[in-house]
């Protein structure tokens, strides 16, 4: 679906290339809809597939020639028809990046999707008068699974760590749930297809019948958190395509080319619309078009008419693609839609963004237990004021760092269940522990976490941050994390304490620290990430990125493959370097070192020091820029990636071997964050090697593609 995006997207040719950027604070574009591409690639591979999908098409053909001529008279009055209830399961694919959306998010999604096709939205007021006597209440409406296919309690969130959220496709549609039973929502970071925000099958389409159901970028997803009201209707829209909607001006993916119609008989034929001309007349003279359908790729759909309703609910009484099992009563028990609520297990989540605070601060804790209505709740909070609450959202102070549970228990009719999150709130100091000319650490003191450094173990794994007597670089003593056995995707920090950077001397402040690791396969691609805050951790801001499988300054790997557990020899450490220039003059500066596990190998750090002169003599910006395509070599689809700390001009240029310019692709300003760009349509490249170049200011960075 095409909808207002927040994030810029830059068109530009590459040889039949298409870069697509998500880069925030820019220019408003839009992203398509994928659905009729991937619906006409499954029945041109599948011949009596679709021979069934036409004749169904026929079927539901004639239901709509025949409602028409009785005037759609299975109106919008609440009540009158059966309501159809289908139970959702949205499967959240994630690097634990911003892709991870909240439960928050999500539960937002399904309200703005029952307003939809309930005709409870707010803004179906504003429908054009042409329009108002068919905008529909299509008495359709979506429930969170409250059972997983076996049974068990579920809030019908299904959260995956998985690299196949980059680039995603019919292969990311993992540990999909039957789709008889239910309707499977699949979130993603970015589509392999560029310029696509989502797509469905539609009924019977779907080859095989498991990918069946709805792949969608995460931020197209509720109105709240990384979301926006403009994108919010994406999902409505595809779900449309789910219950055999097509676009209103045919099954295609180019509005605007030529009049077309949807085969349903209240929706005027249409080019199709990418802007809100809301009296425009194109097709057929003195006959508005309905630019306002969810079905457009305007950006103000509002309603579905009654002949929309009429097909939409003819595909859910039809066996073809099993729509006809979603609703049943017994299929509402099994995914326990229609049983009673029962508290299965106690949850809560806080006001801060990720659980660091400073001294002082306080924080507000909500209860998001499932699936029962708590009565009761009882509340403990070690090191806070209060230490205890019997309140639904209370707000704990914290006046002294440290690192400290909270635990809850609620209860109500059905009985109680109870939850502790251990090493949940993270108290920093909110002012510097140093403030010195020099700053280092070797480890060779107290055991960490100390009154210095924070192990944060988000995954509560039994391998955390952890001072070690095995090897050092120097000295006795240094601190790793065994890793040989550690769960794919775990995340382990390590939190200097707060450093008073104006005492440091000299015009290039810059960490130093050794690092020992090794691989435990060659495809093991452990991550060493350095961030930097200046708020007490409540934001951090990525500066380094080390990898496994990196070559020289860029990687942490310094004792090759090893397949049992690694402990380096005195000549497998090596120094990197961070270069802080631009943090000289913080009073109080956190470093967080984050290991981010790919099944590899142990991971040491030793012989932390910050000076003012980089020893290394390293750019800030090479330090902090982490250019990267992946995959590379390319086959069909590779990510353009890189960071800016700050808002800077930016030109992107592609070379052959011969060093002539091939392309232009970019140039303007860009803001500060993380910016990337797809790279699809491999087949029109010749073989060979290419150089992307990219400018940021007066620096030059490049970067060799490979094309098989």
């Amino acid at each position: 679906m095409l909808f207002k995006k927040q994030r810029l997207i830059i068109a530009a040719t590459f040889l039949s290339a298409i870069f697509v950027a998500t880069t925030a604070d820019a220019q408003d574009k839009y992203l398509n809809c994928g659905t009729s591409q991937v619906v006409q690639n499954a029945l041109d591979a599948n011949p009596k597939l679709k021979q069934e999908y036409l004749a169904e098409q026929a079927r539901l053909e004639q239901i709509d020639q025949q409602a028409s001529a009785n005037g759609y008279k299975e109106s919008d009055s609440k009540g009158l028809l059966t309501l159809y209830t289908i139970p959702v399961v949205f499967h959240i694919l994630h690097e634990n990046g911003p892709e991870n959306i909240s439960d928050a998010q999500i539960i937002d999604e399904v309200r703005i999707l029952n307003e939809d096709y309930r005709k409870l939205n707010i803004d179906i007021s504003a429908v054009v008068s042409s329009f108002t006597s068919v905008a529909a209440d299509c008495e359709i409406q979506f429930r969170l699974a409250q059972k997983d296919p076996n049974g068990n309690c579920t809030n019908g969130i299904d959260r995956i760590y998985s690299s196949l959220t980059n680039s995603a496709d019919d292969n990311s549609k993992l540990n999909g749930w039957p789709t008889n039973k239910y309707l499977n929502v699949w979130v993603v970071k970015t589509i392999g297809t560029a310029g696509v925000a989502g797509y469905a099958y539609l009924p019977g389409t779907a080859f095989p019948s498991a990918a069946d159901g709805i792949l969608i970028l995460s931020q197209y997803i509720g109105s709240v958190g990384t979301g926006n009201t403009q994108t919010s209707r994406a999902l409505t829209h595809e779900i449309g395509h789910y219950l055999n909607l097509q676009h209103t001006w045919g099954n295609t993916n180019n509005p605007g080319v030529s009049c077309g119609n949807d085969g349903v008989n209240d929706t005027p034929v249409t080019m199709g619309h990418t802007s809100c001309l809301l009296t425009d007349a194109v097709c057929t003279a003195g006959v508005v078009e309905n630019v306002q359908n969810f079905m457009e790729y305007s950006y103000c759909s509002k309603m579905f008419s009654a002949g929309q309703k009429t097909r939409m609910r003819s595909a859910l009484t039809s066996a073809t693609g099993s729509r006809s099992s979603l609703w049943t009563a017994s299929n509402l028990t099994a995914t326990g839609i229609t049983t009673a609520a029962v508290l299965c297990l106690a949850d809560f989540e806080n006001s801060t963004n990720n659980d660091i605070v400073c001294a002082g601060d306080s924080v507000k804790f909500t209860d998001i237990s499932w699936n029962g209505t708590p009565t009761a709740w009882n509340w403990t909070f070690p090191g806070g004021t209060p230490s205890s609450s019997t309140d639904s959202t209370p707000v704990i102070h914290y006046n002294t760092p440290g690192i400290y549970n909270a635990s809850l228990t609620v209860s109500n009719t059905s009985g109680s269940v109870s939850a502790t999150k251990n090493s949940y709130i993270t108290v920093n100091n909110s002012t510097a522990l140093y403030n010195a000319a020099i700053y280092s650490e070797g480890f060779e003191g107290a055991a960490i976490p100390n009154t210095d450094w924070v192990v944060r173990n988000p995954d509560v794994g039994s391998n955390a941050w952890a001072q070690t007597t095995t090897a050092s670089s120097l000295g006795t003593k240094s601190v790793r994390i065994l890793n040989t056995s550690t769960s794919i995707g775990q995340i382990d920090e390590l939190i200097s304490p707060p450093i008073n950077m104006t005492g440091i001397t000299g015009s290039s402040p810059t960490l130093d620290f050794k690092v020992a690791y090794a691989q435990k396969s060659t495809t093991s691609n452990d991550k060493l990430q350095l961030y930097v805050s200046t708020d007490c951790g409540k934001n951090w801001q990525l500066r380094k990125t080390l990898t496994a499988t990196a070559v020289g300054l860029s990687s942490i790997t310094t004792g090759g493959v090893v397949t049992s557990s690694f402990v380096p020899s005195a000549s497998q450490w090596a120094q990197r370097s961070l270069v802080l220039t631009a943090y000289a003059s913080q009073p109080s500066l956190f470093v967080m070192f984050r290991f981010t596990s790919d099944g590899g190998n142990n991971i040491y750090i030793d012989d932390i020091n910050l000076s003012g002169t980089s020893s290394a003599g390293m750019d800030e910006l090479a330090n902090s820029i982490y250019f990267n395509i992946y995959p590379n070599p390319i086959e069909e689809n590779s990510i353009v990636t890189f960071n800016l700390i700050e808002k800077q001009k930016v030109e992107m240029k592609v070379y052959d071997v011969l060093g002539r310019e091939v392309s232009s692709l970019f140039s303007g300003e860009l803001s500060a964050g993380e910016h990337q760009y797809a790279i699809s349509e491999k087949s029109s490249l010749q073989s060979g090697i290419y150089f992307v170049q990219l400018n940021v200011g007066t620096h030059s960075f490049t970067k060799k593609l490979v094309v098989k």
